[in-house]
């Protein structure tokens, strides 16, 4: 059944892969339901913890708009300070996606303050000033702030390192064991991801284990035959000689 569904392909690999971390078998496929997007499918029955997995690892993520989302919305003729508004907002949304890009991070926002030019004034502009919020999985980030700082101010012009503030929340690291990876086949315990495949093993273990059996029985049954009609010609000729 679909666990998520409407994905780039960069979000449907994400999930796949956190699905598989936790032991969910879990498959990608074309959504037959949104041109050019994937979803994620996986058995029903892992359905509840596959739920329980996405919630944790906040998956799939909200997306804010990028440059090009950004531009051109809202009033049919924008103000100077409307079209600015929305430049920074789709920069912003741009460096979120390059900072969530990396493995370990749960979530990156961007909060960005430059102030508008003005062409009309010849004052020095003020200077700009960023911050960002990034949630990663583990005690140690992924990131170290000054990468983080060197990030966003190379992708905003006139933004120095400096002037960037960076604050790293830690989520906990889910135990490598997952959170239920095991499942039980009859008295075997095995990773959720291979049960299917053990179950698939077993059945063809059980149905060459029949078919052996029952050629066996129709040997026995052949040979017992045998031996009673030897048996029997052996009784018959013995007078005669």
């Amino acid at each position: 059944m679909p666990i998520a569904a409407g994905l780039d392909d960069s979000d449907a690999n994400r999930v796949a892969v956190a699905l598989a971390r936790a032991g969910v078998e879990a498959t990608k496929e074309v959504d037959p339901g949104t041109e050019g997007k994937w979803r994620v499918d996986v058995a029903r029955d892992d359905a509840p913890h596959a739920i329980a997995v996405l919630r944790d690892e906040e998956l799939p993520r909200s997306r804010s708009p990028g440059v090009l989302d950004a531009i051109g919305k809202g009033s049919l003729v924008p103000s100077e300070a409307a079209e600015h508004a929305q430049l920074i907002a789709g920069m912003a949304g741009d460096l979120e996606r390059s900072i969530e890009a990396v493995d370990g991070v749960l979530c990156a926002r961007v909060h960005l303050s430059i102030p508008a030019p003005n062409p009309l004034r010849d004052v020095v502009p003020a200077r700009g000033t960023a911050s960002v919020l990034l949630e990663h999985r583990g005690s140690t980030p992924p990131l170290s702030v000054d990468s983080v700082q060197r990030l966003i101010a190379g992708g905003i012009a006139g933004l120095a390192p400096a002037d960037v503030a960076v604050v790293m929340v830690s989520r906990p690291a889910p135990p490598a064991s997952g959170d239920n990876p095991m499942a039980h086949v009859g008295p075997i315990a095995v990773a959720r991801a291979s049960m299917r495949k053990l179950q698939a093993a077993l059945a063809v273990l059980v149905a060459v284990v029949a078919l052996l059996s029952g050629a066996t029985l129709v040997l026995y049954g052949r040979l017992t035959r045998l031996r009673v009609e030897a048996l029997s010609r052996e009784r018959h000729e013995g007078p005669a000689q």
